[in-house]
């Protein structure tokens, strides 16, 4: 998985697992079907990042793993997942590899593991689904549910117009009825994945500069201040504490209690906006927590 960003894809997938299911289930010929995360602990020395059991027409399950680096030897490393897998589950099991950005493509990614014989013939043959997110089309991640959607924004087709594939992926979640707590968690969560493809300055200005479309966004208010003033500082405050924690969280894991009350000890909303902007740059908490 894409270690600096594994908390906030964690979140996604555990808060979203109807949606990472299906989609992955699509992807590589799986029946749909009610689904549900298994244990991922393999064996004492492997943990692949999700294991779903599908209970379709046909009971399967779906091996999902992420990559963010372009390393090579993947495709084997695959293959002692899946092996392990079907040990534990008893089942079918499909093997998903979804890269992130470009720069996780690696040479030997075709999709088919051989393995060669001392006779130069291959005795096993291992089949897996490789998604190349930059190459997905932007309305496919979009309708694809909530839980995914926030990969639309690490597409091509949206980093040739960033400004505007936000504005279609937050009028998707408008119109998927989503309580107004789970848009916050997402727009959070897409704020920190934006993280993957672009420069913070990008991001930051693409916040700031879509008034018209996030204007009414409870999280874009948080971040900006630009919501309706409850009439002091210290509400203000109070909200913007909120908003760096719930995205600290899910770009360095959940907050211990003495970096807590250090968040909730800064009054300044200004100083709070600023920790906020610089959630893609700093490396952990203590880091945010230096910002001036």
């Amino acid at each position: 998985m894409a270690k600096a960003f594994d908390a906030t894809l964690n979140t996604l997938i555990d808060d979203h697992v109807g949606d990472w299911a299906a989609f992955l289930a699509a992807r590589c010929g799986v029946p749909p079907g009610p689904a549900h995360v298994l244990d991922t602990d393999l064996s004492t020395t492997l943990q692949a990042d999700r294991l779903f059991r599908i209970d379709g027409a046909v009971p399967a399950a779906v091996h999902l793993e992420l990559e963010s680096t372009g390393r090579l030897g993947i495709p084997a490393e695959l293959l002692r997942y899946n092996v392990a897998a079907h040990a534990v589950a008893a089942l079918p099991v499909h093997s998903v590899l979804v890269l992130l950005r470009p720069k996780a493509t690696a040479t030997d990614l075709s999709g088919q593991l051989d393995i060669n014989g001392a006779n130069g013939v291959p005795y096993l043959t291992f089949r897996y689904t490789v998604v190349r997110v930059w190459q997905e089309p932007l309305a496919a991640l979009l309708a694809a549910g909530p839980g995914v959607a926030p990969l639309a924004l690490l597409t091509n087709e949206a980093a040739a117009d960033l400004p505007a594939a936000f504005g279609q992926f937050h009028q998707r979640l408008k119109a998927s009825g989503v309580p107004d707590n789970v848009e916050r968690g997402l727009l959070g969560s897409t704020f920190v994945l934006c993280g993957l493809r672009y420069q913070p300055a990008q991001i930051e200005a693409l916040y700031r500069n879509l008034s018209m479309t996030l204007e009414d966004s409870t999280t874009y208010q948080l971040i900006f201040g630009k919501g309706e003033a409850r009439g002091e500082v210290r509400g203000r405050a109070a909200e913007a504490q909120s908003l760096v924690l719930l995205l600290g969280g899910q770009r360095f894991g959940t907050a211990a209690p003495p970096v807590e009350a250090a968040v909730r000890a800064v009054s300044d909303p200004a100083r709070l906006e600023r920790m906020a902007a610089r959630l893609l740059s700093a490396t952990d908490w203590n880091d945010l927590l230096a910002t001036p």
